[in-house]
């Protein structure tokens, strides 16, 4: 093959990334934004929809562990359009305004999305094993930016518009990503053929992932720092309200949060993969030690500071994308075909969103029960800790097979 060809197969695979991360967030976390007018339409109590927003993780519970099997079946080329065109049915469905058709279409984004947050480790580790750590942060970046653009549209698209031009918009994205998936998949080669019908699979891991001990380090990393996200994202602002700070002051606040993350994407995974163990362990005790100190502020929160809440949210915002991009990263570096990787990733991330579900939960009943209540701090505190040393077994393990 040319260089001139390798070349662009490069760019139309690099594009690939970049799109897909564009919609791992976006049909999900814009549709909260819009319950007030959906309800309206719909004719039901705003608080019925709730279900909306929790759809999407009950799918990542149930479909995470699984989804290995879905490429196994398929293919990793054909699993991912099979995945893309799930979200783009789903999202076109929910055009059509009625309570099946918004229940329907949300599992069918929801399932779309939970299958890629498996397989898209798996397709950066087999089209970019040398720019592992690059790619995790073009694709981590963008989910990011596609989060935040559609945040950031959506008040002004409903105001001039109306709230159905959103859903239109938020039709369109995954088509073209689609489209353009297809396109991509007639170009490149097929990394991970499907291997139903074989007998012998040689990429297949030596030993069931649940039973390997070495797994369960990414299963609670990753689980942690999503109990901290979705219980940081849903309380924060009600804690700050609780102390008086300003509902504008909260919205600033907040998208500091939301913002963090980029910076952290485009450097923490290519750092990590250039780095010897040695530097990674370093790299972790930075973020520990900031991650302590947001745990030990929250025990001294009864104040209406905006500049205490900011440094409070920011230091919360950095641990959770710190460790978020680091298990991300990990997945790749800690296994050497593209099987272990996608079944790594299955296992770390059904078992991280199942414990991620109770947290916003119990945090609710301790906030409700005393908002300055010592026991959830203790208890957040004592995650960060648990966090912090299973990160440091992930980076002690050289191979998850060995």
């Amino acid at each position: 093959m040319s260089n001139k060809k390798v070349a662009s197969t490069g760019a139309i695979l690099a594009a690939s990334v970049l799109l897909i991360g564009l919609i791992m967030r976006s049909p999900i976390k814009t549709l909260p934004l819009m319950l007030t007018q959906i309800s309206g339409e719909l004719g039901v109590d705003k608080g019925q929809l709730g279900i909306l927003t929790t759809i999407p993780l009950v799918m990542f519970l149930l479909i995470s562990n699984f989804a290995s099997k879905t490429m196994a079946f398929f293919g990793l080329k054909k699993a991912l359009g099979l995945s893309l065109a799930s979200i783009f049915l789903g999202t076109a469905l929910r055009l059509v305004v009625t309570m099946p058709t918004m229940l329907i279409g949300t599992v069918l984004v929801g399932a779309g999305i939970a299958h890629l947050n498996v397989f898209m480790p798996t397709f950066v580790a087999s089209y970019f094993s040398h720019k592992v750590g690059v790619y995790t942060s073009m694709y981590s970046l963008t989910i990011m930016i596609g989060s935040a653009t559609f945040s950031l549209l959506t008040a002004p698209v409903v105001a001039t518009f109306g709230w159905h031009a959103v859903m239109w918009l938020l039709v369109l994205l995954p088509a073209i990503v689609l489209g353009f998936w297809i396109y991509t998949a007639l170009r490149v080669p097929e990394k991970v053929p499907a291997t139903r019908g074989r007998h012998h699979d040689t990429n297949a891991p030596k030993k069931k992932i649940w039973t390997n001990i070495k797994a369960w380090p990414f299963l609670v990393v990753f689980g942690v720092q999503a109990i901290i996200n979705y219980t940081g994202v849903a309380w924060l602002p009600t804690m700050m309200a609780q102390h008086h700070v300003s509902a504008g002051s909260i919205s600033v606040i907040m998208s500091f949060y939301s913002f963090i993350g980029m910076p952290i994407s485009i450097l923490v995974p290519n750092i990590l993969v250039n780095m010897r163990r040695k530097g990674t362990l370093v790299t972790i005790a930075v973020a520990a030690v900031m991650s302590l100190i947001g745990a030990v502020m929250l025990f001294d929160q009864e104040t209406s500071s905006v500049v205490y809440w900011f440094f409070l949210t920011i230091l919360i915002g950095f641990a959770t994308s710190f460790f978020f991009l680091y298990t991300m990263t990990m997945f790749a570096a800690k296994t050497s075909s593209p099987v272990e990787t996608a079944r790594l990733s299955g296992m770390a991330q059904a078992g991280g969103y199942f414990m991620s579900a109770f947290g916003p939960m119990l945090y609710g009943m301790a906030f409700t029960a005393n908002p300055n209540g010592v026991i959830q701090n203790v208890v957040y505190l004592v995650l960060v800790i648990v966090m912090i040393m299973a990160a440091v077994m992930m980076a002690m393990t050289k191979h998850l097979f060995d």
